[in-house]
């Protein structure tokens, strides 16, 4: 029997690793419980598959499918961490970016000889770093927001008069992003930060699009609307999208992947299209290496399960994704 050793850090004891952090709480938990629960169901779902979970001690024990083995601290989660990661056939890591979160359990992994079915530490030190993404993206000729380390004020200068978002280097989802009216009314915090970047900011549809590689290649599945709060939080999404609007996101979600690192398993670009249907305003800004909230939406709007559809790229057998016959609109609660 296969084994599957799902690791979300939120719900799995990461957060004794970073200092000061409370307990798990909040959106961050709400998605990261919404990922681990419907993927480890999914994976439940296929023959002859068990799964395995780690669980932080101050949560209650999960309702979903799977062994759960139980973590209290730092010391505790490492070690269980690369215990499963060794053991199991296959390893997925779902985890945020800052504090090289991601990077580190991806390197443990890939330290204890696991399988991974998320991207390997190539593709997500580049991707976990806005600015490094950006430079590679615009070197590659990608179409990508314009983007500026705020320590280096001389080069930004002509954002003072402009509307402007401002993020950290390594942030997750809207967590630390800023927008203000013009560049010269940023936060003293944020202009004497070193990790925050600045960029105008671009009005379009926000839209996501999810990508399942098999290392030399890879599957792009159908693009979302994203719901967005007014202070960027994400809420959910919406499938289908319009035939024009999808074709402008392949294009831009297949040259943003192409300049990548080639991956195995799971990973999500955040995008903007602009109001022209050329696409001459469509840009790419976040590229997610791991599950993101969209999963919640795809695996309703598509009749594969993209749990065994990571199994088959794993394994080298492609698939084709194919679309039920009606619209769905989900929520992150």
């Amino acid at each position: 029997m296969p084994t599957v050793f799902i690791y979300e850090l939120i719900t799995a004891g990461g957060l004794f690793a970073v200092e000061g952090s409370p307990a798990p709480s909040g959106s961050l938990l709400r998605e990261g419980m919404g990922m681990l629960s419907t993927i480890v169901e999914d994976f439940a779902a296929i023959d002859d598959v068990d799964v395995v979970v780690l669980r932080d001690a101050r949560l209650e024990p999960f309702s979903c499918p799977g062994r759960q083995s139980v973590v209290a601290d730092a010391e505790g989660e490492r070690e269980a961490f690369l215990q499963q990661a060794k053991s199991c056939d296959f390893t997925m890591v779902i985890a945020p970016e800052f504090d090289r979160l991601m990077l580190d359990r991806t390197l443990w992994a890939e330290d204890a000889g696991a399988t991974l079915l998320s991207p390997g530490s190539r593709f997500v030190e580049i991707a976990s770093c806005k600015w490094r993404c950006f430079q590679r993206w615009r070197e590659a000729g990608v179409s990508t927001i314009d983007t500026f380390q705020v320590a280096d004020a001389a080069s930004w200068h002509h954002l003072r008069g402009v509307p402007v978002v401002c993020k950290p280097s390594d942030g997750a989802g809207s967590d630390g992003v800023v927008s203000r009216i013009s560049g010269r009314h940023l936060p003293d915090e944020i202009l004497r930060s070193e990790k925050y970047l600045i960029q105008p900011k671009v009005f379009g549809d926000p839209l996501s699009c999810s990508i399942v590689g098999n290392g030399d290649d890879f599957v792009l599945l159908p693009p979302s609307i994203q719901k967005l709060k007014k202070d960027f939080k994400y809420h959910g999404g919406r499938l289908p999208v319009s035939l024009e609007l999808a074709g402008r996101a392949y294009h831009l979600t297949r040259k943003a992947i192409t300049a990548m690192p080639s991956f195995t398993g799971y990973a999500g670009l955040d995008m903007i299209l602009g109001p022209c249907p050329d696409g001459s305003e469509d840009f790419a800004f976040d590229l997610n290496p791991r599950l993101t909230s969209s999963y919640l939406g795809l695996r309703q709007y598509l009749r594969n399960n993209l749990a065994k559809a990571m199994l088959d790229a794993a394994a080298g057998i492609s698939f084709e994704p194919v679309t039920v016959d009606r619209d769905v609109d989900f929520e992150i609660l």
